[in-house]
């Protein structure tokens, strides 16, 4: 586009370059992961060459760093000592990829510098809510390759901390989970909003069934992946609650496998603190991509700053954010950006339903909030599954909690929608949490799908 690094020196500058979505980042991966020239090698792609600067510093760290006997050999040469330097800021080793919610499943590529020198500086900011370094923290993220375990992991092995990872239900079971927590008395945990409120009333039930005493050492929950609203931060602090912790702070976080890393509140409901630091932020018009004022709602574009395997300019996410500010925050006196939330994809997150325009996270909260509902799902399907052209037809299945009046949870719900999405579920099924738990993991094993549309054909 004929755009040097030399050209970009301010906002308007920078967008003169295109933006990048996944579809772009899923049809070549490695053509957003920084390759520079070597002498000596040809290069894959039309990238500049390396530095004479950064060659006479990897001439320092040959003569100057002790040599790693897994790693070089003690017959090695300086220039492959120098090219050993090289490969361990720029070579990737590490790679992790997306949960697969929004498409196909995209990979993010670590070098050893990323790990060592950007990830520290986000991994910190997580703490900014109160969290101390010899607090215990247990980790409900499922053991996979995605953002939310390996962010917990390189926290950890950074910075220090206490961690037991207990790698998902399907690796150790959530009642046997729930006594290795009532034993040690972790001071907070992280999960996914979703399988925690799963965790936490099988907690409850233990208890009720005299199986544990109480859990009462918690007091932090850093929940991430799913939106957080209010209406479910409430049921989660009244689910711990229920087990002995009265004074839990729901913190909610912000990541994404493009982004490499995730972003915390430093109390509820406060905004997430993002990194001026290692990402250049904007808020982009979801129709004509261009700036909106600060704190107006748009969608989140980023790009990296400092890192090296895979990197982003201009990366459009998606999400639909509330705004961002850039001022002191009110809870912690730091001054930088702030995401206002909630949030929900700009393009997933709307659909059509029965000629109305609706926001899932909308229908999400107008069900959850019903009082009595301990868990649901949403199916969204057409009155004639096998005619696409049929009616829509929206079947919720709900959990009642116990004790609850069946019919009230029926018409407050009936309500409740109609109030938020200007539609009336055309079906209401109260079944078991066990159903539905099983429902909602279905797909993935990792986030709930609290609606699954099924339609072929809607605009």
């Amino acid at each position: 586009m004929g755009v040097s690094a030399g050209d970009l020196r301010g906002a308007a500058d920078i967008r003169r370059l295109p933006l990048v979505t996944k579809r772009d980042y899923v049809d070549d991966h490695l053509a957003f992961v920084l390759q520079p020239q070597f002498p000596g090698r040809e290069p894959l792609y039309d990238t500049a060459p390396i530095r004479k600067t950064e060659l006479l510093k990897y001439l320092w760290r040959a003569w100057g760093a002790p040599r790693m006997a897994a790693m070089e050999r003690v017959s090695d040469s300086l220039r492959e000592r120098m090219a050993a330097a090289a490969r361990r800021e720029w070579f990737p080793m590490h790679f992790h990829a997306s949960g697969g919610t929004t498409g196909n499943p995209s990979p993010a590529l670590y070098t050893l510098y990323d790990i060592f020198d950007a990830t520290p500086r986000l991994a910190a900011m997580a703490n900014w809510c109160g969290i101390k370094l010899d607090d215990k923290c247990l980790n409900l993220f499922p053991a996979a390759p995605h953002l939310a375990f390996f962010q917990v992991v390189f926290s950890q092995m950074l910075l220090g901390g206490s961690v037991f990872h207990t790698c998902g239900g399907s690796v150790m079971p959530t009642e046997r989970q729930v006594q290795i927590a009532e034993r040690v008395g972790f001071d907070y945990l992280v999960a996914i909003p979703s399988y925690l409120t799963y965790w936490l009333e099988t907690a409850i039930q233990m208890r009720v069934r005299g199986e544990i005493q109480k859990i009462d050492s918690i007091k932090y929950a850093v929940v991430a992946a799913e939106p957080m609203v209010p209406a479910y931060r409430e049921r989660i602090k009244s689910q711990f609650a229920a087990l002995g912790c009265r004074d839990v702070k729901v913190i909610e976080g912000y990541g994404m496998t493009e982004l490499k890393g995730a972003f915390y509140e430093c109390a509820e409901g406060g905004g997430i603190h993002l990194s001026p630091e290692n990402f250049y932020w904007e808020v982009l018009d979801p129709d004509t991509h261009e700036p909106v004022p600060e704190g107006s709602e748009g969608v989140l574009t980023f790009s990296h700053i400092g890192y090296r395997g895979t990197v982003f300019i201009r990366y459009y996410t998606g999400d639909l954010i509330k705004g961002m500010v850039w001022d002191k925050c009110p809870h912690c006196g730091r001054t930088g950006p702030r995401l206002l939330t909630p949030m929900c994809r700009a393009v997933k997150d709307f659909t059509k339903i029965k000629g109305s325009r609706v926001n899932l996270l909308d229908l999400q909260t107008a069900i959850r909030s019903t009082p009595g509902v301990e868990t649901f799902h949403v199916i969204i399907t057409k009155d004639k599954p096998d005619d696409p052209f049929s009616r829509d037809w929206v079947r919720v299945l709900a959990a009642p909690m116990p004790g609850a009046c069946e019919q009230d949870i029926i018409d407050k719900m009936r309500k409740n929608v109609k109030l938020a999405c200007e539609i009336s579920p055309s079906e209401i099924m109260l079944t078991t949490a066990g159903e539905i738990e099983r429902r909602l993991f279905a797909r993935t094993g990792l986030k709930a799908d609290w609606i699954v549309d099924e339609r072929e054909v809607h605009v």
